[in-house]
């Protein structure tokens, strides 16, 4: 995903005193914070990998049951803050390769079901999930010195 400025400027609200980087109160907090406001546009695996994938965003199975809209969106919106661009990028080809099935995983069926409820809240188009058994790990032919110096991603 290349980075781009989008033609509206950022917008910012006024200043607020004790709130956390979130808005959230926080009467610890001393120094005054500027509310700015900025669009970002995703794609499908970017808000898939996100959701499945930033440390700290706790969305659940349970959340998928009840197709809680506000939990995702606030998972999202944290996610967003939380992952910068490379992370999301490397996200976002993990997911889709779990979601499709390229890659056997614990969060196959999490990650359909995610990816569901992503179409259903933000009205994006999916790749097809995979009707058939998610096949094995696929075998990675590298040598051990490219794996030590972090050459290769499996």
């Amino acid at each position: 995903m290349p980075a781009t400025l989008a033609a509206q400027p950022l917008s910012a609200g006024p200043v607020r005193s004790s709130v956390d980087v979130f808005g959230d109160a926080d009467a610890l907090e001393t120094a005054p914070r500027v509310a700015v406001q900025l669009t970002i546009n995703l794609t499908f695996a970017e808000i898939l990998g996100r959701l499945l994938f930033t440390p700290g965003s706790m969305l659940m199975a349970e959340d998928l049951d009840t197709l809680d809209e506000s939990k995702i969106l606030e998972c999202l919106w944290f996610a967003v803050a939380q992952t910068d661009l490379g992370a999301a990028e490397d996200f976002a080809e993990m997911a889709m390769d779990i979601y499709t099935g390229r890659r056997s995983s614990n969060l196959n069926d999490f990650s359909i079901r995610l990816g569901h409820a992503i179409t259903h809240l933000f009205g994006v188009t999916a790749p097809e999930a995979p009707g058939t058994p998610v096949p094995g790990p696929r075998e990675v032919l590298c040598s051990s010195q490219q794996v030590g110096q972090g050459g290769m991603r499996a």
